[in-house]
């Protein structure tokens, strides 16, 4: 069974073309320069986002293959996302794994929460 990775980032003010241009360089970046040799998708966002002050959304698809390495494909991911974050850093950010909480951490960026 696979599953993804969703993220949001909302604000009252829209992308600027400066930091659309920076958004589509980091994640042309990461899905170039990919490691692993499963892949489900690249990492993507949604276009045309207008509601309710979003001005980032999407969601990446992981592999369904073994748990340790959909682990640490989603890493990846969360490395891509961290760049973008620390892009967009006057955002409020909602990242989920379906339905787990990922947490932001201000010196190591998105992780697995840990219990």
């Amino acid at each position: 069974m696979s599953c993804s990775i969703y993220y949001t980032a909302e604000r009252n003010t829209p992308l600027t073309d400066t930091e659309i241009t920076s958004v589509h360089n980091i994640i042309e970046k990461y899905n170039s320069e990919y490691p692993f040799s499963e892949k489900s998708e690249d990492f993507c966002i949604y276009d045309g986002l207008s509601e309710n002050d979003v001005i980032f959304e999407g969601a990446t698809k992981l592999p369904d293959s073994d748990i340790e390495l959909s682990f640490e494909i989603a890493e990846y991911w969360l490395e891509c996302l961290t760049e973008i974050t620390r892009l967009l850093h006057d955002c409020q950010w909602v990242v989920t794994l379906d339905d787990v909480g990922i947490v932001w951490n201000d010196l190591y960026g998105w992780s697995f929460p840990v219990d």
